[in-house]
């Protein structure tokens, strides 16, 4: 018999207080559409196949409800391992939902199992299985053969002696100690490789490696070209690419020898008000480049477009033209295109600083750190490869929503933030979702609609198809 305590000292007519006992959650959303999801893609065999640390202890709970426990909090809006413990509440609609007997729901059960990744042997097994048994079917049966790859960093702040925490540049927190991650990305919007660095590095440090990893990882796919940003401005890089007879666009930075040629230059090509482009070949006085290559510049007007990106010219601030302009600067080894379609080509790399910034705000790869390096990496990895990737190719395939969508936060609100309770219809357990508007139910039937008839799956078995109520 379930008992029902109740809070004295309201007033009257005021609404009563109690606690119930029963099976209820305040994310019926992600208990309904994430627990069929990973049962349609075959999830918990993919787990036994990608991490190379298992557990067969009689009193573990396995590695697959470790993982199931992290991916349900950070997409419940966890941030640290800490925020797990909430997941108490409910936990055991999670359970039944997912098919598991025993979540894991505290958060030492998780950094235990982490911290066995403390050597870098382990996280490099890790990367190749997550890139040979989820990646390369993910990026197969999502029928990608042609897209761009882009390379960005992101600089992580830390706030304690975490393995790897140095200082370096750290443009949001000076002098704080940081981790700086490098990731590669397809202009899909996949994330198909990470490596965590320590915070004292440059961005391009290991790109070359990086880069050939890379490329090895999504083997089968035509590069378009490669788009990178300023620190990727490294002559081994840009050798690489060309002997491998890449395309390439790369900002440049703004330096003073460069400021000065763009200053001399004339007979801009107005593009339209306000916005216009040139083009120079310059060679390094450095042998070791090997001969002059192809620069894009580009110039827009403070006065009429005042959201322009690119750099204001810092050695001419006290004329007029160093106030009035802001300018970007790419090489390239494309000598077909005109300057404004090689701008064009590298203006939606922006949309890499989306995803980091949803990467870090809504997934937590900000939060997420033990005292380990390679532990952090090995989570890190998890979340930017595996999560993320999952959560992007159902937004594409199941929700369908717009750019601006796409967002994990935005997500949540729309789906995951729905309170639920368990109940019994005969010998069936129902997962009742609290929701009263006719377009949200609507909106949600028919994401587990599209869930049924969706074709992505890392195993061979056929899913048993439940009928959506």
């Amino acid at each position: 018999m379930q008992h029902r305590q109740s809070i004295k000292g309201h007033k009257k007519g005021q609404v009563k207080i109690e606690f119930s006992p029963k099976l209820i959650t305040s994310w019926g959303g992600t208990a309904a559409i994430f627990s069929r999801y990973f049962a349609k893609i075959g999830f918990s065999e993919l787990v036994e196949k990608i991490f190379p640390v298992q557990e067969f202890s009689n009193n573990s709970t396995g590695v697959y409800s470790k993982l199931i426990s992290l991916f349900i909090s950070v997409l419940n809006g966890g941030t640290k391992f800490s925020h797990i413990n909430y997941m108490e509440n409910g936990i055991k609609v999670f359970e039944r939902c997912f098919e598991v007997k025993r979540l894991t729901k505290s958060s030492t059960g998780i950094t235990r199992y982490w911290n066995k990744y403390d050597q870098q042997s382990l996280n490099e097994i890790l990367l190749e299985n997550i890139s040979r048994y989820f990646i390369r079917p993910l990026l197969l049966q999502a029928n990608i053969s042609k897209d761009t790859l882009r390379f960005d960093s992101t600089v992580i702040t830390r706030y304690g002696k975490q393995g790897g925490a140095k200082k370096g540049y750290n443009p949001a927190k000076r002098g704080r100690p940081s981790h700086h991650p490098q990731i590669a990305f397809l202009g899909s919007g996949y994330t198909v490789n990470f490596w965590n660095r320590s915070g004292n590095t440059k961005s391009s440090n290991g790109i070359v490696d990086f880069y050939e990893q890379t490329i090895r990882f999504i083997d089968g796919i035509e590069i378009e070209r490669v788009l990178a940003d300023s620190g990727y401005y490294s002559r081994e890089f840009i050798q690489k690419l060309e002997e491998d007879g890449i395309v390439y666009v790369i900002s440049v930075p703004m330096y003073q020898f460069f400021q000065r040629i763009i200053y001399a230059l004339d007979n801009w090509t107005k593009i339209e008000e306000g916005l216009e482009v040139n083009e120079l070949r310059y060679s390094h006085l450095d042998e070791i480049w090997g001969g002059e290559r192809r620069y894009i510049v580009v110039r827009q007007e403070i006065k009429r477009r005042p959201k322009a990106t690119g750099k204001q010219l810092t050695l001419f601030m006290d004329e007029d033209y160093g106030k009035e302009y802001r300018h970007s600067l790419f090489i390239t080894n494309d000598q077909t295109s005109s300057p404004h379609q090689v701008w064009c080509y590298y203006r939606p790399r922006a949309n890499v600083e989306n995803i980091i910034e949803n990467l870090k705000d809504g997934f937590g790869l900000s939060a997420y750190n033990l005292n380990n390096f390679w532990a952090t990496e090995a989570v890190l990895m998890s979340i930017c490869l595996i999560l993320h990737n999952l959560v992007t190719i159902l937004v594409k395939q199941v929700i369908m929503t717009s750019d601006k969508g796409r967002k994990l936060r935005t997500i949540r609100m729309e789906y995951l933030i729905i309170p639920a309770i368990m109940g019994k219809d005969g010998r069936d357990d129902v997962l009742r979702l609290g929701i009263t508007q006719f377009k949200r139910i609507t909106n949600i039937k028919q994401v587990l609609e599209r869930l049924n008839n969706m074709r992505l799956t890392f195993y061979c078995n056929a899913v048993e198809e439940k009928e959506v109520s």
